[in-house]
């Protein structure tokens, strides 16, 4: 049993999971630190998130867990965020054994912080070129042809409640049934703003805003609503008149 765990986290991930940003970093402090268990997690967007890692680090009986920022230039607005979803997790343990989990200070206020961005000014450098993809291609021109646009809220609430699991298990549950991004494509997205609905989910061009469609709801939505064109109407989220 890893008595400490280590939780290095991204702010906001639109699709590359951290860990192959600072796998190298991680390899390294785990021969100094045998006895620490190192993870990586999103505030929101794709990859683990930071719930699903405290939950993996309480289940492994860990006594204590270091979160800390991998971001290098401090945001007061993420910092505090990721108060509030550790926080929600404190919560939602009622009353089970739960490590003591602590919030690292930011890299800018590490002694080492100068000397980081002096190397890198120091290092090797790239040059900057023109021949560069382009932001344009004729591929991008006319709109794809599927049927149904679905929204995966990966906001901080909502990646704090579950949003993650919900995106994987429609990505699954579309794949089981053999549609693909012809029929309908899927789209993480930031925030979505009906918070106290988490997870949330958006269907278009339908204009169907599902509350709290977990996991375990995702077979029932794909096979009535994607499939059989019928929205649910218990799931639907409230909305203003």
């Amino acid at each position: 049993m890893n008595e400490r765990w280590v939780v290095v986290t991204a702010p906001t991930d639109r699709g590359e999971d951290p860990r192959d940003r600072v796998g190298g970093a991680l390899a390294a402090l785990r021969k100094r630190h045998p006895d620490t268990v190192f993870r990586t997690a999103v505030l929101g967007g794709s990859g683990p998130t930071i719930t699903e890692a405290l939950d993996e680090a309480a289940q492994s009986g860990a006594a204590e867990v270091v979160i800390v920022s991998a971001q290098t230039v401090p945001d007061r607005k993420m910092d505090a965020w990721f108060a509030r979803v550790v926080g929600h997790w404190l919560r939602e343990q009622d009353g089970t054994a739960a490590p003591d989990v602590r919030i690292a200070g930011s890299l800018t206020d590490a002694p080492g912080y100068t000397d980081l961005l002096d190397a890198a000014i120091g290092g090797p450098t790239t040059a900057a070129r023109t021949t560069t993809a382009p932001i344009t291609s004729p591929l991008w021109d006319e709109v794809p042809g599927f049927a149904r646009h679905v929204l995966v809220c990966r906001g901080p609430r909502c990646s704090a409640q579950g949003g993650a699991e919900t995106g994987r298990a429609i990505d699954e549950a579309l794949t089981e049934r053999g549609l693909g991004d012809d029929d309908v494509l899927i789209t993480l997205t930031g925030c979505m703003f009906p918070c106290s609905q988490a997870p949330v989910v958006a269907v278009y061009p339908d204009d169907t805003w599902y509350a709290g469609l977990t996991a375990d709801r995702v077979d029932r939505f794909v096979d009535e609503h994607l499939v059989g064109g019928r929205a649910v109407e218990q799931w639907r989220g409230a909305r203003r008149g």
